[in-house]
């Protein structure tokens, strides 16, 4: 009986926890859809597919309740995608991914979807980044440039970016671990513009 028990709880908890994913999946592409197309977001509806552990997945169709169209996902990258496929093939335009760059939309009602899209992508890991673009511009960014970056990278499908940001932090605190003095880790390290080199491990004097 208490098998019985703890079986059935365990299922419970992991169908609220597919729920609890499910539904905050439908939350960031509608955030998503808000800051990329605050004037259609209202109109675009998300919806959650099964993941079945094998490859993000999206569907794209026309919303018979309304003018507006449904896009489900099973995960919100997938959701994402599937956004920025109908951005680009319905109502045929572009995002940046820098901030300033407004998105041109047609105007009036959203451009209806004639059949069901159904895509899957084709390689599980999507890399992005290199050291380098570290220290041309990102140094210099702010949260702003920065939420509109990962949007446009979430837009593409990318699931492994380059995240460095902050490492020289990590390292000053096992520097000083080690017995560095703070004077000999920070006379190491370089300027924002020379991050990349210095990560890298090329530089040999300045």
């Amino acid at each position: 009986m208490m098998k019985a028990k703890l079986i059935v709880c365990t299922a419970l908890l992991v169908c609220t926890l597919g729920l609890h994913a499910a539904s905050s999946d439908v939350r960031v592409a509608r955030e998503l859809a808000r800051r990329i197309v605050p004037q259609w977001a209202v109109q675009i509806h998300f919806e959650s597919l099964a993941h079945d552990g094998t490859a993000d997945r999206f569907e794209l169709e026309q919303d018979e309740t309304s003018d507006g169209i449904v896009i489900r996902g099973n995960s919100a990258i997938a959701m994402a995608v599937g956004l920025n496929h109908y951005l680009k093939y319905y109502a045929h335009t572009s995002v940046s991914w820098y901030k300033d760059d407004p998105v041109e939309l047609p105007q009036g009602r959203l451009p209806k979807v004639a059949e069901k899209v159904d895509r899957v992508v084709r390689v599980s890991k999507r890399f992005f980044l290199n050291y380098c673009t570290f220290g041309y511009t990102m140094p210099w960014w702010q949260w702003d440039d920065w939420e509109r970056f990962i949007d446009w990278m979430a837009l593409q499908g990318i699931n492994m970016p380059l995240a460095i940001t902050g490492q020289e932090f990590v390292w000053y605190g096992v520097w000083r671990k080690l017995g560095l003095s703070d004077t000999d880790v920070r006379n190491y390290f370089t300027g924002p513009a020379h991050l990349p080199w210095h990560r890298m491990g090329n530089i040999d004097r300045f």
